[in-house]
């Protein structure tokens, strides 16, 4: 069977946490994965050591950007070892697949979530769950959600008169032209599967809105989806066969920034692999 999905990680510690999410991803999916892009950040948290758990995957391209920077907007895009400091960008520049996996290395997988995603990305930019909906005034009064995001589409006068601001939305994030998607929409970058050929067909190194990793004033992402989204891409929603977070039980940077959580999570994770994975 011809292998057809690369996949891409980038990795800020955890390692235990690492090795669980991809070798669950590839219990479950791994008649998919051809070769997985490692992304090892230059700086690591509470000193943690990633190194160790390569000799346990065998299908691993490894690569250390020039410097670690988890949030900008300011990279000179047309130097493209400053451009390989963006998130999962050396992934999707280097894979030589139409299909690209994009993962957290804080996710337990409990099914074969590439076979079903692969059933619905035909014509699709991305699969994956659509919108930080938890953070949206449009889900609070119920008129939007992930599931139903194409159900709706409000004017901008429909969209300033939710109830703003709310959490990270205001009204002077709101496009005039384009309401929709609102600032906190995005193919979250957890777990997604990218068409690269489309996304490489729209990047722009003159347009910071064409990358994938780059942040909006709200986070990773939410500026590509917008970008693609007014260019008519679609985007398939998709959140099943999958925990986020499960070691520690809440997302990924609360984790990171209380070395508590971080290492009773850096724990849990290690008696999971060798609960599961060790044999």
């Amino acid at each position: 069977m011809l292998k057809s999905i690369d996949v891409c990680i980038n990795v800020y510690g955890k390692p235990w946490q690492t090795l669980c999410t991809l070798k669950s991803l590839i219990k479950y999916s791994g008649q998919h994965i051809d070769k997985i892009y490692l992304i090892k950040e230059r700086d690591q948290p509470y000193n943690s050591n990633i190194d160790f758990i390569f000799k346990f995957l065998n299908n691993l391209i490894i690569y250390t950007p020039i410097k670690h920077q988890f949030w900008s907007t300011s990279t000179n895009l047309a130097n493209e070892k400053e451009r390989f400091t963006i998130r999962y960008q050396y992934g999707i520049e280097k894979s030589d697949k139409k299909y690209l996996f994009l993962t957290h290395n804080d996710v337990l997988y409990s099914g074969d979530i590439l076979s079903d995603m692969l059933s619905k990305a035909e014509g699709m930019a991305g699969v994956g769950e659509i919108g930080q909906c938890w953070n949206c005034p449009a889900n609070l009064i119920g008129v939007c959600n992930g599931e139903k995001f194409y159900e709706w589409s409000p004017t901008y006068n429909e969209i300033i008169n939710l109830p703003l601001p709310y959490l990270r939305t205001t009204k002077e994030l709101i496009d005039k032209s384009y309401p929709k998607p609102l600032p906190e929409c995005r193919l979250n970058e957890w777990a997604c599967l990218l068409d690269r050929d489309m996304m490489l067909k729209e990047q722009n190194l003159l347009d910071k809105n064409s990358i994938f990793g780059l942040t909006n004033t709200v986070d990773i992402g939410c500026a590509w989806f917008k970008y693609m989204s007014i260019k008519n891409y679609r985007f398939s929603h998709y959140n099943k066969n999958y925990v986020h977070g499960y070691w520690a039980s809440n997302a990924g940077h609360p984790t990171l920034i209380d070395e508590a959580k971080y290492r009773l999570s850096e724990e849990e994770a290690m008696k999971y692999f060798y609960t599961h994975f060790s044999a």
